[in-house]
């Protein structure tokens, strides 16, 4: 009896397979008809992904892009878009460290900052859109990819892109220099000619290029007392840290303070001097030296007596030539003191 059931029961149910295949027929066709045309706007996608980084980088520098055709049919439609356009700058660029007026202006006296360095002149994206319709369901409109950008940050500022040689100063591209007073440039030329005329120019060589320095130290030194260097376009700042104190000035107190330069005879004594001692005091300790191996045990050879005899020789004839240039020297520190009065009393009646 409970098989007879079952039996029946399956025998009703024949026939409706076809039937369900038939009314869900239509609904696997729409899902796959979607899934060509999501396939085919992923495509679509890519590809524009593709053309817009295309369309920046070929323009980019030294490219302009005016001789690179744009991609073909299939690839890229006649009348799809494929263009440049301007770019917002990126945040990213906007630092504070390089926020100063040096950079992006204003700065006094006459400078002009360039607009070189801004990020806007190389902020750049390439643009792409297609419009396609979609291969089934044709119904349900086209696909529009909208605007796809592919941003670049172009102009690295480099000696080839600014049309400059390699060596160039850049500061002439970057800033927009003042003009300068023509008598200045006549005036330094001037003096310099005055200085390489003088009759002693030869005994000047002393404050660069001096012999006793370079035998007893092994390089020369310069004394000449120059301007520190330091990025700075107002005067007066220039002035009180670089200039002031290589000149006399007059204190609060109303006291004459000599600068650098008046102190130089003293500066360059007092180098000398020390100098001069502690080369002295070498040689008369080389010749210790020699003369403790001369009377050590065993005694040395007849040759080599000769050789440290020699050397001794030697050693107390540069002695004996530098002594008298540090009884000069000595005699010149005596009457620093009377010297400096003198520039103090001749600088007073100078400055008010």
């Amino acid at each position: 009896m409970g098989n007879g059931s079952r039996g029946h029961q399956c025998r009703r149910r024949r026939g409706l397979a076809p039937l369900e295949f038939v009314l869900w027929l239509p609904v696997l066709l729409f899902v796959m008809a979607l899934m060509v045309n999501y396939g085919t706007m992923a495509t679509w996608r890519v590809r524009s992904e593709i053309v817009s980084r295309h369309a920046v980088w070929r323009t980019r520098w030294p490219r302009t892009g005016a001789n690179e055709a744009a991609p073909t049919r299939p690839f890229w439609p006649a009348n799809a878009v494929m263009t440049t356009e301007p770019d917002v700058a990126l945040d990213i660029l906007d630092l504070p460290a390089i926020d100063h007026p040096v950079v992006r202006g204003p700065i006094p006296n006459g400078f002009v900052v360039r607009p070189v360095l801004e990020p806007m002149r190389g902020a750049v994206k390439g643009v792409s859109e297609v419009n396609r319709q979609y291969p089934l369901l044709p119904r349900i409109g086209s696909f529009e990819s909208g605007d796809v950008d592919a941003p670049l940050l172009d102009r690295k500022w480099s000696s080839a892109e600014m049309r400059i040689a390699n060596m160039f100063r850049r500061t002439l591209v970057l800033y927009e220099l003042p003009q300068t007073d023509p008598s200045l440039p006549r005036a330094f030329a001037g003096a310099v000619q005055s200085v390489l005329s003088i009759p002693h120019y030869a005994a000047l060589a002393v404050l660069d290029r001096d012999a006793d320095i370079r035998r007893y130290t092994g390089r020369y030194v310069d004394f000449h007392p120059r301007v520190g260097r330091m990025c700075e376009l107002d005067p007066q700042v220039v002035y009180d840290r670089e200039v002031e104190p290589l000149v006399d000035t007059r204190g609060p107190d109303g006291d004459i303070r000599l600068g650098e330069i008046s102190r130089l005879p003293r500066t360059m004594t007092n180098y000398f001097l020390g100098m001069y001692r502690a080369a002295v005091q070498r040689m008369r300790d080389r010749i210790q030296t020699l003369q403790d191996e001369l009377n050590g045990a065993p005694p040395p050879s007849a040759q080599r007596r000769g050789q440290i005899n020699a050397e001794i020789a030697a050693l107390e004839a540069e002695i004996a030539i530098i002594l008298p240039k540090i009884d000069q020297l000595e005699r010149y520190q005596a009457r620093l003191p009377q010297i400096e009065d003198n520039l103090r009393r001749a600088a007073g009646f100078a400055i008010l």
